[in-house]
């Protein structure tokens, strides 16, 4: 497959490279001489995967589903725990919105939801109010919170059947704790279902036992990883919380624009229009893009203010004239607040 060869290229820049550097690195500085082929223990299999993300930006929409589950001991006293991961993913119009539900003995069980939509990145944690902010794209939700990133690559899984999961035809690998690097630190089985087009996991599930030497001091026990993609290519409904405040302002700006700032819910700028123009080209603007002006205009000798309902939405534009010139702020809003 033309993706194994490319993965095999990332696996020797990610992978085999650092580790000849470090070999050389414990021979310069008088370390035992290794034995890379009793040190470097792979899976005895032909497919490797790095990115496990590889594939997802090409779909038009998906649902991924990873629950994260552990079962074993902390400091002798039992500890059982899971959050559960739900993205769910549109390409046009671009959106993204992940869920993240947590139990057991986790220092929080607060629900966790974030949402990327029309420029604005909207996030709420347990009980506290739903706020926005315009989307950082270096902290995005496929940066940072992209289910399938969690998932550990492999390399030298063994080719087992080609198979239809989740309605996609997905070629299925199984692998140990060799594949994982784990060789001598963990016991593991897993298993990984790739789209037999496109080259994207479609069902990742692996369970890995171990102790301190694994997990770290005082905790030992099974945890397991099981992922699914479904609604490949589908259509996706993001909901987000009734609280969250409206989106980034989509509306026109005056030719002269300055000093312009756009957020979720107001877009504000400098002009050196009148109190008179500003006013006529919204009063002629705003309802050409479908909104309905609800009365006439307010306006006096310094000010003026105008609402708008689309839908669910409110649209307040308010004009001012200062010392300076004119500021002109556009306000979005719910019809309910």
């Amino acid at each position: 497959m033309t993706h194994l060869l490319s993965n095999r290229w990332k696996l020797f820049t990610l992978i085999l490279l650092p580790l000849l550097v470090s070999l050389a690195c414990s021979t310069l500085t008088g370390g035992p001489e290794a034995n890379s082929e009793e040190q470097l223990v792979l899976g005895p299999g032909t497919y490797i995967s790095g990115d496990m993300k590889a594939g997802l930006a090409e779909l038009s929409g998906y649902k991924a589903t990873l629950i994260m589950s552990f079962d074993g001991t902390r400091d002798n006293q039992p500890s059982r725990w899971s959050k559960t991961y739900v993205m769910l993913t549109t390409k046009e119009p671009a959106a993204r919105q992940l869920t993240l539900e947590k139990t057991g003995d986790l220092p929080s069980l607060d629900q966790i939801i974030m949402a990327e939509a029309d420029g604005a990145a909207y996030e709420r944690r347990g009980e506290n109010a739903c706020n926005a902010n315009v989307i950082d794209p270096g902290n995005s939700l496929a940066e940072q919170w992209e289910p399938a990133s969690f998932l550990a690559g492999v390399v030298g899984a063994e080719e087992a059947a080609t198979e239809t999961v989740n309605d996609v035809a997905a070629d299925h690998y199984t692998f140990d704790e060799r594949a994982l690097g784990q060789q001598g630190l963990a016991q593991s089985t897993g298993g990984i279902w790739v789209a037999s087009e496109g080259g994207y996991i479609v069902k990742y599930v692996l369970t890995t036992r171990g102790d301190a030497s694994y997990f770290g001091e005082g905790i030992e026990g099974t945890l397991s990883w099981d992922y699914e993609l479904t609604d490949v290519n589908g259509q996706v409904t993001l909901t987000l919380p009734a609280d969250c405040p409206a989106g980034m302002v989509d509306a026109p700006q005056l030719p002269d624009a300055s000093n312009v700032l756009n957020m979720p819910g107001m877009l504000s700028y400098d002009t050196a229009s009148s109190l008179t123009d500003a006013a006529a080209f919204y009063q002629k603007q705003i309802p050409d893009l479908g909104w309905k002006s609800q009365g006439d205009a307010a306006v006096t000798d310094t000010s003026a203010q105008m609402e708008f309902t689309q839908g669910d939405q409110t649209m307040t534009v308010i004009i001012i004239v200062g010392d300076t010139g004119t500021n002109v702020q556009v306000l979005l809003g719910k019809a309910q607040q």
